[in-house]
């Protein structure tokens, strides 16, 4: 995170108007004006409305990875530490999905490309938690890299903005029902 001050300022307000009204909504003006604020003082600290967008996914990614560690630090059971991330980015990316990340893959498809290559980056990292659980007794005997795909495959569908648009579900929905289906598979219980 920026040690600025001013810069955290115009962040946190670019922040809240984006997640609310979405990337192409909202102008440097209205940002200026929530922070009375001349929109000459924020070009002095961003160039552009995409650097800001860049800098709140940068500084997104950054919380997250904090978040996370902080999980793994907090508990030792692999479920747990999967259930409890899986929780956190709910919690943390859900808002953004609603306006922002669906805008984004149309007006900054490098930013979006970005995100994706994090997100894989993270999700990869739960390899190392599946094989901790499998030894652990916690998870069944699978491979790891074939559970963790699959999961990817799943978490790649529900943050296509036009996925949740058509199958008319929020981030939060979706990504709850990915983890239900990941964790539980579709059979009912008894079945075989």
């Amino acid at each position: 995170m920026s040690q600025d001050p001013i810069k955290e300022k115009i962040l946190n307000a670019a922040q809240n108007r984006m997640i609310a009204h979405g990337y192409h909504k909202v102008t440097m003006d209205e940002i200026a004006q929530d922070l009375r604020m001349s929109k000459n003082t924020i070009y002095k600290s961003f160039v552009s409305k995409e650097e800001i967008a860049k800098s709140l996914v940068k500084r997104l990614q950054e919380e997250l990875n904090d978040n996370l560690d902080n999980i793994e630090k907090e508990d030792p059971d692999p479920l747990k530490i999967f259930s409890n991330s899986v929780l956190l980015l709910r919690r943390q990316l859900g808002p953004w999905f609603e306006h922002f990340f669906q805008e984004i893959p149309a007006e900054l498809p490098d930013l979006w490309e970005e995100f994706l290559r994090y997100r894989n980056e993270k999700i990869l990292d739960l390899r190392s938690l599946v094989e901790w659980g499998i030894k652990k007794g916690d998870f069944r005997k699978v491979n790891p890299s074939i559970a963790v795909q699959a999961y990817l495959g799943v978490i790649k569908i529900i943050m296509s903005p036009t996925f949740l648009e058509q199958e008319k579900l929020s981030f939060a929905q979706a990504l709850n029902a990915a983890l239900d289906i990941w964790a539980h598979g579709i059979l009912k219980q008894g079945k075989k």
